[in-house]
């Protein structure tokens, strides 16, 4: 930062000459964005010689968002973390700034990458009362999806310094005020983290604004530079000091870093990493616990994490220890390799399925009471049932969903505990993990009272799939882990891969859930293009997704094959967060308009309404993949 004295003539309604307050139309004497935004608004055409080119991208983008050009309408939300990395890097620069500010009519508003207020600092009592008028405070959110142009609202999305002047914004509540705000960029891997953003009264907007966001956006970086670098040292005392100890495998994962010793490289896949990473991210994933690894081993997980330099905050790294349930015994002679017998209705070869489905059939075999648990839409319940009929198929089944506690706890229990009291058979507890602590508690006490009954008992749990915010917050979970309640009752635990983890199973999937539905269902095959865009998607929902789609699919296809354009548009991006229902919904108005273009992503913003440069950083942004690139 330059001293105090090169920013005092910002403490002055009233500048210096040398610092005058910036007027558009003198400054740039051919625009005249008041009258260039009337006639926007009345649907003209505006040429880029009568307004700045970003603010006529900008307010194109406001009116494809369907802003609201005389209301403001931003959305609230106050769960954000006080003191995640970006809050922690930027306050010493806030405060100084504000210390220099004080007195005069400017604000400083740090938001995160999304444009939420996360931290305003006022100099001025009017300004203050205004900004709360037109929603610019903690909490509220100043995406240009939500308020149209405005200086926080379009750095995020043009990820470069902008600045916009009272009567550029495209809402009326926002004529009043000038704003500069620049991106606060990851030191390392570039991406924006937030903006810093410096607002004003439109007649005291300064040229220096720009420069100063610029320079603040630069010295916080510098900062989350040294913090991540104390970060990575204390992941880095952790592992050299845990190796020292430990007999099993060790693995540090920081937001950006994977460490692994000889053991762990040698243990864990790509596929295994991002399992690691889900199971840290999950509040309850530290817990010690087995995971199926890609290749179809099972290792017994434990990790803990590691602290940064503020107690209770972000950690620093999370230490993962790993060791293999069942070695190989190299001495023995090589056994056979083991088929997964044919189950109706079941599809998949890849090992880590294999190996899930393979420990079903032992344990319904030995009626070892086992726990399953698994992402929603894994298939858990038709998977157990598939067992239960090639161990067991002449024994009864009873099937007692947990949903069905709502309307009756008690009633549910009885009839839990009616099919337990009974020897033989397979009892199946569908979706435990909606039960609340209590009646979770009297399921218990069942359980123990039944134990040692002949038959299969198989729980089964859903695990949500892991989600970060932006401000790397993890999402707490909301009711208590059945699994920790009921583990003394179930002597084994098998977890059910979620799809994603098992891409290679996909073509078989898909032959056998074309065929299955039946009419003229039957014999709908998919060409290669359209198996290897159902390869690439992520599946949050799993089988039930890739069910959904097909079907969806099917109903839309115009030959006697599954065409890519057929697919759910959802399924032709990879966004690599998860989406809002704001931004689901662009991302399929912009795969429709790419398909009804033959991808020709020039007509597709065209007919969007947006500019070129637009349509080609949201394709970036949503990961939007479709055949051939056409410009």
């Amino acid at each position: 930062m330059e001293p105090v004295e090169s920013v005092q003539p910002l403490e002055t309604t009233r500048p210096s000459p040398a610092v005058a307050p910036l007027r558009l139309d003198r400054a740039v004497p051919h625009l005249n964005p008041v009258r260039a935004r009337a006639h926007f608004l009345e649907g003209e055409n505006v040429s880029p010689a009568e307004v700045r080119p970003p603010i006529l991208d900008s307010w194109q983008r406001s009116r494809f968002f369907g802003v609201d050009a005389d209301r403001i309408q931003a959305p609230y939300n106050s769960d954000f973390d006080p003191h995640s990395r970006l809050t922690t890097a930027a306050r010493p620069v806030l405060d100084r700034l504000a210390d220099v500010l004080q007195g005069t009519p400017m604000c400083l508003i740090l938001t995160d990458s999304k444009g939420r207020v996360r931290e305003r600092r006022t100099g001025d009592r009017a300004l203050h009362r205004h900004l709360d008028d037109i929603c610019l405070a903690p909490g509220f959110s100043y995406a240009e999806e939500y308020v149209g142009t405005n200086g926080i609202g379009t750095a995020a999305e043009d990820g470069r310094t902008a600045q916009v002047f009272g009567s550029e914004h495209f809402s009326e509540r926002l004529q009043r005020v000038s704003c500069a705000a620049a991106p606060i960029r990851n030191p390392v891997s570039g991406r924006v983290l937030g903006l810093i953003d410096l607002t004003s009264w439109q007649h005291t907007a300064s040229p220096l604004m720009v420069a100063l966001v610029q320079e603040a956006a630069a010295d916080i970086e510098e900062r989350l530079l040294d913090i991540g670098s104390e970060r990575e040292r204390a992941a880095l005392r952790a592992f050299l000091t845990s190796r020292q100890s430990s007999r099993r495998a060790l693995v540090t994962l920081t937001d950006g870093l994977l460490l692994a010793d000889a053991a762990a490289t040698e243990m864990l896949g790509p596929a295994d990493h991002r399992r690691l990473r889900e199971l840290a991210a999950d509040p309850t994933g530290l817990r010690e616990q087995r995971m199926l690894l890609s290749d179809g081993r099972t290792v017994q997980v434990r990790g803990r994490r590691v602290e940064g330099d503020e107690p209770g905050g972000t950690p620093a790294a999370y230490l993962i220890e790993l060791r293999l349930i069942a070695e190989r015994d190299d001495s023995a002679p090589p056994r056979p390799a083991v088929r997964m017998p044919r189950l109706a209705g079941i599809s998949g070869s890849s090992p880590v399925f294999r190996s899930a489905v393979n420990q079903l059939i032992r344990h319904c075999e030995q009626g070892r009471w086992t726990l399953v648990d698994g992402e929603a839409g894994t298939g858990k319940h038709a998977l157990v049932r598939a067992v239960h009929r090639h161990v067991a198929h002449r024994a009864p089944i009873g099937v007692h969903d947990a949903a069905d506690a709502r309307g009756g706890a008690a009633s549910w229990l009885q009839a839990v505990f009616r099919d337990l009291a009974e020897d033989g058979g397979t009892v199946v507890l569908r979706h435990l993990d909606l039960l609340p602590a209590q009646v979770l508690g009297q399921l218990d006490g069942i359980l123990r009272t039944t134990a040692g009954r002949s038959g299969w008992v198989a729980a089964l749990l859903t695990r949500d799939r892991p989600a970060l915010t932006a401000a790397d917050e993890t999402v707490p979970p909301r009711h208590p882990d059945p699994a920790t309640t009921l583990r003394a009752r179930f002597g084994a635990e098998v977890t059910v891969p979620p799809l994603r983890h098992r891409t290679t199973d996909i073509p078989s999937l898909v032959a056998c859930l074309t065929g299955g539905h039946g009419g003229d269902h039957d014999g709908v095959r998919c060409t290669d293009g359209a198996l290897r865009a159902l390869s690439r998607a992520q599946w949050p929902g799993n089988v039930r997704q890739l069910e959904g789609s097909l079907r969806y699919a099917e109903a839309h296809r115009s030959g006697p094959l599954i065409e890519e354009s057929d697919l759910p548009p959802s399924l032709l991006s990879q966004a690599q967060h998860p989406l809002s229902a704001w931004e689901s919904t662009e991302r399929d108005l912009i795969v429709q308009s790419l398909l009804d273009h033959g991808g020709d992503k020039a007509k597709a913003a065209k007919a969007l309404g947006i500019s070129r440069a637009t349509i080609y950083r949201k394709i970036t942004a949503y990961g939007i993949r479709m055949g051939p690139d056409k410009g």
